[in-house]
């Protein structure tokens, strides 16, 4: 029986007539980007577009820092989160280039120490395993691995992947994570010889005329201007950390840049790995595979009422699906205080960037908007700003219903087993490591992750023998819930955590930890 590649069943299911394209205006583009600035609370919005090989926008409106001097411009250099993933998938197809590795090669064979919680998972496990979300680990798995600010190297989180139990079978479901990318990053580096950090720079962006971005925050030219994270919080804004420490999540979301590199970086994708002078840095076998579909997602079901989106898929590092009958390739990326989109329309030679100092979810409706503007067919356009911010309303309304219903069925005059001094100790967990519960002069027992130093925060009684964390640092907005559990005997003998919200960030996993007393 011929077999017919999953990447050509997408091709065919997206066939539709080319759509005519418009011509918006300048002040088209960035009213869009005023609105959304307006609607989502940004401090300051940065955009570009780019079609046919030309940069056709590069615009910025806001401010670096709220109630602070200094515009946000096409210049301005932005965070963007998990829009690195593709960078790194790049780097990797750079390397396959070199002779140095293929996406089919096993991990074991670049990173010997590199084990998965099964044996035969780990013996299996391939570079383009690393890259597409399908390894059976759950969502976000081993995120506080990084954040908030946590103090983590790359070694420690190979080390840890082995303790971290699976949730689905090996490449049967998608679930998103960022373990793995640095998992990759650190494959760039066995291979390469250089530096993660370094050979992205100096194989992807330098090459491309991307002088002003950098690998991370740190790398990033010390005169240039930078966005500030915002958090907005009870109708104020507050500067944040982005919640990432250092250069260990780079290969995850680390990189730096601002709109006008962006585009470069939309021109080299749209181009087949090509630049503008005919260069390839990658060639057209190793590209190919860089947006070949891997792993099927689920489609959200805005796309799928709003712009008819019904297959979609993981690649190396891009989301791949479609909007109104086109292919779409995208990606999104997200730190406390910054958020981003990038969204390519290949068949049109389309792409927009966007990005925001605040965490909103302002990019991708500004990106779909911007699009729209380009298809001469504006009596039947989505109006994106508003279905996201409806939708975004009606998921935070779920959200506080669902902790305001876990507050009324309570019992509230429960009382804990033991008295709270019991409950005092260290806490192991086998891929976190320990967080400390004292109980302080205050009366309360108090938190504190020696990893991650914005994990700290008094308990506040539930019911029963469970507590809610309540972090200090309220920009977290991921209060959980800590549960003893008690051996026969009467004793404490471990924790186990979830979020009280299910609106929490899932890169808060509180859930995959289980907790031991040690002490």
């Amino acid at each position: 029986m011929n077999r017919i590649p999953l990447g050509s069943v997408v091709l065919a299911a997206t066939l539709a007539s080319t759509p005519v394209f418009a011509n918006p205006s300048d002040d088209d583009i960035a009213a869009i980007a005023h609105r959304a600035m307006e609607t989502f609370n940004a401090p300051g919005i940065t955009v570009s577009v780019v079609k046919d090989g030309e940069l056709v926008y590069a615009g910025g409106q806001g401010v670096l820092e709220a109630g602070k001097r200094g515009d946000v411009d096409a210049d301005t250099l932005f965070q963007i989160g998990s829009v690195s993933k593709a960078f790194t998938a790049a780097a990797l197809a750079v390397l396959a280039d070199d002779g140095k590795l293929s996406f089919d090669d096993r991990v074991i064979d670049h990173i010997p120490e590199f084990r998965m919680f099964d044996a035969w998972v780990t013996r299996e496990f391939t570079v383009r395993d690393l890259l597409t979300h399908r390894s059976g680990l759950p969502l976000g798995a081993g995120d506080l691995l990084m954040f908030p600010e946590a103090d983590t190297s790359r070694d420690e989180i190979i080390a840890a992947l082995a303790h971290l139990e699976p949730s689905s079978s090996f490449r049967s479901k998608y679930d998103y994570d960022n373990t793995l990318y640095i998992v990759a990053g650190v494959v760039v580096e066995r291979t390469s010889g250089q530096s993660f950090e370094s050979f992205v720079e100096d194989r992807l962006l330098k090459p491309l005329g991307m002088n002003d971005c950098a690998a991370t925050f740190g790398r990033a030219p010390e005169k240039a201007d930078k966005a500030v994270p915002h958090m907005y919080i009870d109708g104020e804004y507050q500067v944040t950390p982005t919640g990432l420490k250092g250069d260990t999540a780079a290969p995850a979301g680390g990189v730096i840049c601002s709109a006008n590199s962006m585009a470069k970086w939309m021109n080299f994708i749209l181009a087949g790995g090509t630049t503008p002078d005919g260069q390839a840095l990658i060639s057209a076998g190793q590209f190919a595979q860089l947006l070949n579909p891997v792993t099927i997602t689920s489609t959200p079901g805005f796309l799928r009422e709003h712009a008819g989106a019904e297959l979609s898929a993981y690649a190396l590092g891009w989301g791949v699906s479609t909007f109104h009958g086109q292919p779409l390739h995208s990606h999104g990326g997200g730190l406390l205080g910054m958020t981003s989109h990038l969204a390519l329309w290949p068949r049109q030679n389309l792409g927009v960037f966007v990005s925001n100092n605040q965490m909103s979810v302002a990019p991708r409706p500004v990106a779909y908007d911007i699009a729209e503007l380009f298809l001469d067919d504006a009596a039947n356009d989505p109006d994106w700003i508003a279905v996201v911010d409806e939708l975004i309303g009606q998921m935070r309304a779920a959200g506080d219903d669902v902790v305001a219903q876990a507050m009324e069925a309570r019992n509230a005059d429960s009382t804990p087993s033991l008295p709270l001094d019991a409950y005092a100790g260290t806490y192991r967990d086998d891929w976190y490591g320990p967080i400390e519960l004292s109980l302080e002069d205050d009366g309360q027992l108090w938190f504190t992750s020696p990893r991650s130093a914005p994990l700290r925060g008094p308990l506040e009684h539930f019911q029963y023998d469970t507590f809610i964390v309540r972090w200090q640092d309220r920009r977290l907005n991921a209060d959980a819930y800590v549960t003893f559990t008690l051996g026969a005997q009467g004793d404490i003998e471990g924790i186990r955590m979830k979020a009280v919200s299910p609106n929490t960030d899932f890169s808060f996993d509180f859930h995959d930890l289980d907790l031991v007393k040690v002490q």
